[in-house]
């Protein structure tokens, strides 16, 4: 009996399923929820990467744009095609004049990891990132309707933002471990450095959730 109950204590859990190259985008969406270790293996040994890439690009977008205009409903009128149109803007932006920064923190790991895998890598974060921004808009669009007060709904998305860019910047650290690099300390860095950036954007771009007669405000 106990023997067993040995045996079935060391049996390996079962191995996630294989993402194929010509996967389609719903397979893709489910892999990056709940296979990202299948994800990552597919990373590396793609060997036609643009296919991977255009459909995480596909993600990004539409929960962005479904995530801005959440924040537009706060307002209304302009905002719901200003606001989506500046958060997807605010975050691809910060993600192009991050990745060098990336590229070199990953470098610092000891990885083996390409630059078209880290590529593949930020994009599959940013895809992760904007589905979980995707699954707390129903939330905060009952905040958007049930409030009038700016800065507490501001905290709400900013409190959303921050959660969802650490859950979702997590599959970077599976990436490394995929790779075989333990230590992620540079890549822990560069995290705390994007979770800054977007916010600094978003003050460049704001008003995201009020109302202003100009779609950019110039003062500092």
């Amino acid at each position: 009996m106990n023997k067993q109950e040995d045996q079935s204590s060391t049996t390996p859990p079962p191995l996630s399923p294989p993402l194929k190259d010509n996967a389609p985008l719903l397979s893709v969406f489910e892999h990056l929820l709940k296979h990202p270790f299948s994800l990552v293996d597919n990373i590396r040994n793609n060997e036609k990467p643009g296919g991977l890439i255009l459909k995480l690009s596909l993600v990004i977008v539409a929960s962005l744009l479904l995530f801005g205009i959440t924040l537009g409903s706060f307002s209304f009128h302009e905002q719901l095609w200003a606001a989506p149109v500046k958060t997807l803007f605010g975050v691809l932006f910060s993600a192009v004049i991050c990745l060098p920064s990336l590229y070199i923190f990953t470098a610092l790991t000891g990885t083996s990891l390409k630059l078209i895998e880290i590529v593949q890598g930020l994009a599959s974060a940013l895809a992760l990132t904007g589905a979980l921004l995707l699954g707390f808009a129903p939330v905060l669009w009952v905040f958007s309707q049930s409030s009038e007060s700016q800065p507490f709904f501001g905290f709400l998305v900013i409190a959303t933002w921050l959660i969802s860019v650490l859950f979702g910047t997590g599959f970077l650290m599976k990436m490394l471990k995929g790779s075989g690099t333990e230590n992620s300390g540079p890549v822990k860095i560069w995290v705390g450095i994007f979770l800054l950036v977007p916010l600094q954007m978003s003050t460049t771009l704001r008003p995201l959730i009020g109302r202003s007669d100009t779609f950019f405000t110039t003062e500092k």
